[in-house]
This record gives C-alpha cells, sequence and structure tokens, in this order.
C-alpha cells in the first residue's frame, strides 16, 4: 500500500501527520483512499502498522520480524514479505485511520498492533 499527500497535523500534534493511502496489499485493515495518522516519534515493535520508506517511495505494512539490523514487512492482504529493511527505514507507526464511508462521513478507527489481539 503507498502513500500520497501527506498533510501535517496541528500544532497539539507535533510529530504526527496524515497521509492518504493507495493499493490493496493491507485490506481489509486499509482501504484505497483511507487517510492515516502517523506518529513519527512512536517507537515501532513487531505486528505495528508502520510507514517504510524505500526505493519504490513511501509504503504502509505490517512489521512481521526483525533480525538484528534487519525489519520484515509484508502487507496483510498477500502471502510474502517485502526485501527486509533497515531500522532507520522505519518513518512512523500509523496509529489511526480514517476512512470515508458511502454516506459520505468519515469514519475515525484506532490501529492496535496484531499481537495485542492474540
Amino acid at each position: 500500500m503507498s502513500i500520497s499527500g501527506v498533510q501535517p497535523v496541528d500544532a497539539a500534534s507535533a510529530g504526527r501527520v496524515w497521509m492518504s493511502v493507495r493499493g490493496a496489499s493491507m485490506q481489509p485493515l486499509l482501504c484505497p483512499g483511507d487517510r492515516v495518522l502517523v506518529d513519527l516519534a512512536r517507537a515501532w515493535s513487531c505486528g505495528d502498522v508502520v510507514v517504510v520508506g524505500g526505493r519504490r517511495g513511501l509504503i504502509v505494512h505490517r512489521v512481521v520480524a526483525v533480525a538484528g539490523a534487519r525489519v520484515f514487512t509484508k502487507g496483510d492482504a498477500v502471502d510474502h514479505c517485502d526485501r527486509p529493511v533497515s531500522r532507520t527505514a522505519i518513518i512512523g507507526v500509523v496509529i489511526r485511520i480514517r476512512r470515508r464511508r458511502w454516506w459520505g462521513q468519515w469514519q475515525e478507527l484506532e490501529v492496535c498492533s496484531a499481537l495485542e489481539h492474540s
């Protein structure tokens, strides 16, 4: 799932930005057109949904494993892991989702680590 349209949040929420997502690799959690609130300062852990900077631009995937300096991420809707990235490639943690409902209003959801539900 790729990112577009970065929008800073108000000054009271320094270190957080809203971003629009495209693609289907994180469905059903994230859908094309959703907006995600990314905390740029929050520490991440295995199971968190994160924004990763790479050769293809910014992507939103879940951290599935960490091996030394390498971090493995994967889209929830795909069968394979992405190429490993360095810890410094992780830009922030997705903490909220805004989704436009069919009747036109936005719904806001909190994002929890997959490990919190197991």
